[in-house]
């Protein structure tokens, strides 16, 4: 969890799923446009994909219905460093999990 930047979440998702769709139509294997977009994000140290103990991590949507507890006790511990913090990431609690219209258990 990271504060935002310039009016934007500090990460986006690449939804492997989706990428495992997309080999699937061919032959399983990805177009070499998305292929070599992704080399490229690697490269650049753009894309981190969590595989070390250095660069794990543990990625939830609002809509997932056990996100607004958890953000809330992120949000709780955070107050103790940071209050602004603390209050951006307790706004978002309150519109996650049973509260989002879109909630569902993870998958």
């Amino acid at each position: 969890m990271d504060r935002s930047t310039r009016g934007r979440n500090k990460y986006a998702l690449i939804r492997n799923r989706k990428l495992d769709e997309i080999a699937a139509k061919y032959g399983g294997e990805l177009p070499a446009e998305i292929a070599h977009a992704l080399a490229l994000l690697l490269q650049a140290g753009v894309l981190d994909v969590g595989d070390s103990p250095a660069t794990e991590f543990f990625v939830m949507r609002l809509k997932d219905r056990f996100a607004g507890p958890a953000l809330s006790m992120y949000s709780q511990h955070a107050a103790a460093v940071d209050l602004e913090y603390a209050k951006e990431v307790s706004d978002l609690s309150r519109r996650a999990g049973m509260s989002h219209p879109l909630c569902h258990n993870p998958d």
